[in-house]
């Protein structure tokens, strides 16, 4: 596999999710799931200093954020995680069907890539999870839903 590529690759998702974020930040946990035909990514962020995460599609309703620039943004992120999809199969390797990304300010990442076939997943359901698992977000009572989805995983595991 050509390291270079993949590791001008990392580098592009970094300093992308640099440019989105429009405040200091610690760490960020991202999730990508890329197919053919789609592709679905969102992330989470601590901001320096501090323990609540935000969303990525909460950034656009930031105080003097652009919406469209960060559109524009997070479209040249999502650019970038097919190019990395793709690099997989360029270099012959079983193609990955999504990728938790964990980065810190400090340039040190981790990333999981996952082989399942998520065809037959609720990708609702499985957001829920993943933000539990990752972040350790549980649900508030009054989003019955949610408090399921993460009730019977719970059971599951």
């Amino acid at each position: 596999m050509n390291k270079e590529n993949m590791e001008e690759l990392y580098q592009k998702i970094g300093q992308q999710l640099n440019l989105i974020i429009p405040e200091t930040w610690d760490k960020v946990l991202l999730y990508s799931e890329v197919t053919e035909w789609s592709n679905r990514t969102y992330f989470y962020y601590y901001p320096h200093n501090n323990e609540m995460p935000t969303y990525s599609l909460d950034i656009e309703d930031m105080d003097e954020v652009s919406e469209d620039e960060v559109n524009q943004k997070l479209h040249q992120l999502y650019e970038y995680l097919r190019e990395l999809w793709n690099e997989f199969k360029n270099q012959k390797q079983e193609q990955w069907t999504n990728l938790t990304l964990e980065l810190t300010s400090n340039g040190k990442f981790e990333i999981d890539y996952n082989y399942e076939n998520l065809e037959n997943e609720d990708s609702y359901e499985q957001q829920v999870i993943w933000e539990y698992e990752k972040l350790g977000m549980m649900p508030p009572k009054n989003r019955q839903r949610d408090y399921k989805i993460i009730e019977e995983y719970k059971k599951r595991n």
